[in-house]
């Protein structure tokens, strides 16, 4: 059986005979080239939040599939997603491993080859020393601009310029689910960026299953977030969807009171029945959330190669935390307390990784606190289908 059918027939599978994937889907180099071609040119791709391009100028450095990409707000105050590509002679303005910035502020995109320069739109507005090539002409000349979109504060890229549009697709997550939030007036406060030695996928199914609170998580998360009361939404196409129940306790306390006790101002779209969960939410394929009802952890994954990936954890919170006298020391605690679990997912993705490639490896049983990663294999299998693989 390929590995195209293998993916297909576990996705087929009801939930409750559900199981994992084979490893090639974690280390096979073909499969990795499928994903980045069908999947990560093709679907929208999750890139910053709004607030990481507060001013004309500001900027996030992306890689993408291959693409170099630049985000960068005009003084026009549109956002657009451009290559970082010099279309003198190629050369990525910002190449990774030279010390370029992931985030920052630039008047002009200058290109150190050959100072080529170009305006925040793309525009080319110098050029030394071309006086003379016969016919040049620079208005002509302008950095590639890739098809993109603003979601609930999101800046999102189409490589493709053909997908289905986005509002459309995550319609059913913002009204039914991820609306409340209103998190385009959230502000990134903390963000890290990590280089991963495991595939994306096994971020991605860690992050959207609550099963590993019970080993993993058992002194941060399942103390409060217990994993047995947990529950996901029904498959969804476009997006996935779990619950995550406080302890009982908790949710007494909070009933009782009539409000949460919370680190930040809690959103001000939830109601009392939004303060005793959690939340997490996946829209295909990599944009990933971990709410609560005063922040929301978004984390941006993306391949770099069969068994490596390029991770962005942040968390945002509303902007009058900042009024809080006691803020700094608030969001410094909080954000311990979010490394500290990552940390802990970080061991676990790495080991998972290193045993994908052991001969003691099988696809194993799925428990009903996985039903997440079965979603995932859905929509594996739908791509696999579309590209009539």
């Amino acid at each position: 059986m390929s590995l195209f059918d293998a993916i297909t027939a576990a996705a087929a599978l009801p939930r409750e005979r559900s199981e994992s994937l084979p490893a090639g889907a974690y280390l096979d180099p073909a499969f990795a080239d499928f994903e980045k071609r069908e999947i990560f040119r093709k679907e929208w791709i999750s890139l910053c939040h709004v607030s990481q391009l507060a001013k004309p100028g500001d900027f996030v450095r992306v890689d993408l599939a291959d693409e170099p990409l630049l985000v960068i707000r005009g003084k026009d105050e549109v956002i657009r997603v451009l290559s970082r590509t010099c279309r003198h002679r190629g050369m990525d303005v910002m190449p990774s491993g030279f010390g370029h910035p992931d985030e920052g502020n630039k008047r002009v995109v200058l290109c150190p080859y050959h100072l080529w320069s170009y305006d925040l739109t793309g525009k080319l507005v110098g050029a030394p020393e071309m006086q003379q090539a016969e016919g040049f002409d620079r208005s002509e000349v302008c950095l590639h601009a890739f098809r993109s979109a603003v979601w609930e504060g999101f800046v999102f890229v189409d490589l493709s310029g053909e997908a289905p549009p986005l509002d459309e697709r995550l319609a059913g997550l913002k009204d039914r689910l991820l609306g409340k939030w209103r998190m385009a007036e959230a502000e990134v406060v903390w963000s890290a960026h990590w280089e991963c030695a495991f595939n994306w996928k096994v971020l991605v199914e860690n992050f959207m299953e609550c099963y590993h609170h019970l080993g993993a998580h058992r002194k941060t998360l399942e103390p409060f977030l217990p994993a047995k009361g947990c529950w996901t939404e029904p498959f969804d196409p476009a997006f996935s969807a779990m619950h995550l129940p406080l302890k009982e306790a908790m949710q007494e306390e909070i009933r009782q009171a009539g409000t949460a006790s919370t680190a930040f101002p809690i959103f001000p779209g939830l109601g009392l029945d939004d303060c005793l969960e959690w939340s997490i939410y996946l829209a295909y394929p990599n944009g990933l959330f971990f709410n609560a009802p005063d922040r929301v952890y978004w984390y941006r994954i993306v391949p770099t190669g069969p068994a490596t990936s390029s991770l962005l954890t942040t968390m945002l919170v509303r902007p009058e935390a900042k009024a809080m006298p006691d803020y700094e020391a608030v969001l410094a605690r909080e954000v311990q307390a979010g490394i500290d679990f990552h940390l802990e997912d970080m061991e676990m993705c790495t080991a998972t990784q290193r045993g994908m490639a052991s001969a003691g490896y099988s696809p194993g049983r799925l428990s009903h606190l996985e039903e997440t990663i079965w979603q995932l294999q859905r929509y594996l299998a739908g791509v696999i289908g579309r590209a009539g693989a």
